[in-house]
């Protein structure tokens, strides 16, 4: 069942290793087949994929229905963001050192250079912290509420800036396809790592003049 998909996964994951971006095995991906809502998803931790029978279907209740083992606890941040952003249909989550570094300080990333732009059409928004109640009544799917409610409350499009930061945890990145996202999650965190750089080199820069932003857009 949805051999094709679960490849372009696989290949998806070696991408990210290949680009130091599944360090320790952190991270995960998915991918959502829209036409039968259903998703392909690789094991927990712990049982690493290293062909398309060891990948996973699962709907949209989180049960598997193919597939031996257990999904990532992380793929119920993945389902609530298919559902709050209808055109995205692969996620990626990531624990890259400056992704991972600007979402502990709890910053967005600011857009410094046009380098930005040609990935992103904005910030990189940061969430809030969760409540001890979100939390408490689940995690991962709280962090997707959180993210979404970044994305409204700061007037971006999810379908133009395709990533975001979880407080004090890491990033996500999201596309139409596996490698799309992937894509994005590599340039979430060079992106990421430029800003770092650009603030120590000059503290006192400022964001990207919007007479450029428009004219890049």
């Amino acid at each position: 069942m949805l051999d094709a998909l679960k490849q372009d996964l696989l290949n998806a994951i070696t991408y990210l290793k290949d680009q130091k971006l599944r360090f320790l095995g952190k991270g995960n991906i998915s991918a959502f087949d829209r036409a039968n809502n259903l998703i392909v998803a690789e094991p927990a931790p712990g049982s690493p994929a290293s062909s398309i029978g060891d990948m996973l279907v699962v709907d949209l209740s989180g049960q598997v229905v193919e597939g031996a083992g257990n999904p990532s606890v992380d793929l119920a941040t993945h389902i609530e963001l298919y559902r709050a952003f209808p055109s995205v249909s692969a996620i990626v989550h990531t624990h890259g050192i400056y992704t991972s570094a600007w979402a502990q300080a709890g910053r967005d990333i600011p857009m410094y250079g046009t380098g930005h732009l040609d990935f992103f059409a904005d910030i990189i928004p940061c969430t809030r912290a969760l409540t001890n109640t979100e939390a408490e009544a689940g995690y991962e799917a709280s962090a997707a509420l959180c993210i979404a409610e970044a994305f409204q409350k700061k007037s971006l499009s999810p379908d133009k800036t395709t990533a975001s930061l979880l407080f004090q945890h890491g990033g996500y990145a999201w596309g139409a396809t596996p490698t799309d996202a992937a894509n994005r999650a590599v340039a979430l965190e060079q992106i990421a790592m430029l800003a770092y750089l650009t603030e120590k080199i000059n503290p006192d820069i400022v964001g990207l003049p919007r007479n450029i932003i428009s004219h890049s857009k």
